[in-house]
């Protein structure tokens, strides 16, 4: 657990956001499960902090949220243990579309985005 605070502390700082933990951010709540988010598309504000809090409603499988944009300066990852919530606060500064996706794959079939588990973030 310590590690994953430490990684999630690490993304707030590298990101450069200047609030403590996204005291002044936008809160998103999203729910994780069976290879789904709810919501799919998030849409914020460029320049606008924004928290998103994803809660793994499975109780078994590992759940993640990922957004690679190195264009766009998004590189936000968060990890979510089966029944446990996790956050990470970012800023993002490009307008555009971003994907989300779980990253999990197992070592047989399909991964968790190739079941369905994507969706995307809005930058206006």
């Amino acid at each position: 657990m310590h590690n994953v605070q430490s990684r999630l502390l690490t993304l707030v700082l590298a990101s450069g956001i200047g609030t403590a933990w996204g005291a002044d951010a936008r809160v998103i709540e999203v729910k994780a499960d069976s290879y789904f988010f709810k919501p799919d598309t998030i849409t914020v504000k460029a320049g606008e902090p924004v928290t998103l809090s994803v809660t793994n409603e499975a109780t078994f499988l590992p759940h993640s949220l990922v957004i690679k944009a190195p264009q766009a300066g998004l590189d936000v990852t968060i990890e979510a243990r089966a029944g446990n919530t996790a956050s990470a606060t970012f800023t993002p500064t490009t307008p555009g579309t971003y994907e989300i996706y779980c990253d999990k794959e197992p070592p047989f079939g399909k991964s968790h985005k190739e079941r369905g588990m994507h969706g995307k973030l809005i930058v206006e």
